[in-house]
């Protein structure tokens, strides 16, 4: 099953994220990222010294990772024991590029030395409003079973993968649809014309 990322829970209105920024008609829910600082971390040493110097949020799920955010509700930064690094929880591009320059003069301010980390976007959550209620069953069909994921008893929506667009569609009853797996608008944009498309042959 195709796991999502984002703010997300298991009833049908509540999958649909609620923290959002317009964008025209489409919104962009969510942006990722990771870099490399190429060198190994000691993450406990890190952690100490952020502590000492941000009001930083932190959670240690294993040896190899830990989760922090430079200050409450703000970006998650996943650093790896290796020295890969992630980025979440920023609502634009402009948003995620800067989360990565406040995240690298954070680790310069504790004396972790590093040179190019290569960052770069590797996804984008947007979300489309069709206006329309969905029939889920008959779209799962209609799209074709090769190509979408429905077992309505563990996620209220049909999971869609159009076989040229290379992204990720979750289309709910509601009419509503997160489009994810790519990091251009643009590409969102036709990825949410093809299904209008297809709804529209449905009526």
């Amino acid at each position: 099953m195709f796991e999502v990322l984002g703010p997300f829970t298991r009833t049908q209105d509540s999958c649909i994220p609620v923290l959002s920024k317009k964008l025209g008609y489409m919104d962009v829910v969510s942006t990722m990222g990771n870099g490399d600082l190429g060198r190994e971390l000691d993450l406990d040493a890190v952690i100490e010294s952020l502590e000492a110097e941000f009001d930083i949020e932190s959670n240690r799920s294993s040896d190899s990772m830990v989760t922090i955010r430079l200050e409450p509700g703000g970006p998650a930064f996943t650093l790896y024991r290796t020295g890969g690094y992630q980025i979440r929880g920023t609502d634009s591009r402009e948003a995620l590029f800067e989360a990565n320059d406040r995240l690298l003069q954070a680790l310069k301010s504790i004396g972790v030395e590093f040179s190019e980390t290569g960052f770069h976007q590797n996804n984008a959550v947007f979300l489309e409003n069709f206006d329309t209620s969905v029939q889920l069953e008959a779209l799962a069909i209609h799209l074709g079973l090769e190509n979408v994921e429905y077992e309505p008893e563990q996620f209220p929506g049909v999971i869609y993968r159009p076989p040229s667009l290379g992204t990720v569609m979750l289309v709910f009853s509601s009419g509503k649809s997160i489009i994810t797996g790519i990091t251009s608008r643009e590409t969102a944009e036709e990825a949410a014309s093809h299904l209008q498309d297809q709804l529209r042959k449905l009526e």
